[in-house]
C-alpha cells in the first residue's frame, strides 16, 4: 500500500493528471497528506539546522547541541509547512473561488502537501545559504515553478477548471502570495 502511495504521489510531482484524482480516491487520503506535509516540514527543518549548524556547535551542552536546538528546528519546521499548507490553500481556494469555482477549501487542503514538497528547493534560498550562489536562486525558481504548476493540476482536479481557466486561477493565487512575500520579506 505505501509502495503505491508514494508510486501515486511522484506521478502527481511530475504532474500525471489522473493521479490527482486518484489522490483524493485513496481511502486515506487525509492520512496520506499529513504524512506529506510531515515529510516538507521535517525538510524545512533540516534545511534550518543545516544553516545553523555554526550556531549550534556553540552551545556548550552536548544536550543541547545535539538534541535539543535540532528538535526545536525541527519543530518549527513542521510548524512552519503546517502554516505554508494553510496560506497555500487558502490562496488556491480564494483565486479558484473568483472564478467560480464551488469545490471546498478542504478538498484543496488536502492536495497541497504536494505542492509543496518542490518548495523544499527553494529552502536554501529562504535558509539563507549559498551566500547569494546562482545554484541557489536557480533552485528557488525551479522550485516555485514547479509548484505553481502542480497547483494547477490541483485546481483542475478539485474544481473541474478548464487548463486555461486553472493557470489564471494558480497565477492568481501566486502573484499575491509574492505581493505578500515582497511586502514582508526586508530588501537586503
Amino acid at each position: 500500500m505505501a509502495k503505491g502511495v508514494a508510486k501515486l504521489v511522484g506521478k502527481m510531482i511530475t504532474l500525471n493528471d489522473p493521479s490527482y484524482r486518484s489522490f483524493l480516491e485513496l481511502p486515506k487520503t487525509e492520512t496520506t497528506s499529513r504524512i506529506l506535509l510531515l515529510i516538507v516540514g521535517l525538510g524545512y527543518g533540516a534545511i534550518s539546522i543545516a544553516s545553523q549548524a555554526s550556531y549550534i556547535s556553540s552551545f556548550d551542552s552536548a544536550l543541547l547541541q545535539n538534541f535539543l536546538v535540532p528538535a526545536i528546528f525541527i519543530i518549527f519546521g513542521i510548524l512552519t509547512a503546517f502554516i505554508t499548507k494553510v496560506g497555500m490553500a487558502a490562496l488556491l481556494w480564494a483565486g479558484s473561488k473568483a472564478l467560480g469555482g464551488t469545490a471546498k477549501y478542504r478538498a484543496i487542503s488536502l492536495v497541497t502537501p504536494v505542492a509543496l514538497l518542490p518548495g523544499l528547493l527553494g529552502a536554501p534560498h529562504l535558509a539563507g545559504l549559498g551566500d547569494g550562489a546562482f545554484w541557489v536562486s536557480l533552485l528557488l525558481v525551479i522550485g516555485v515553478v514547479w509548484m505553481y504548476l502542480i497547483s494547477v493540476k490541483i485546481i483542475q482536479t478539485v474544481q473541474g477548471f478548464t487548463a486555461t481557466k486553472a493557470y489564471l486561477s494558480a497565477g492568481m493565487a501566486f502573484l499575491f502570495l509574492a505581493s505578500v512575500y515582497y511586502l514582508v520579506i526586508p530588501a537586503s
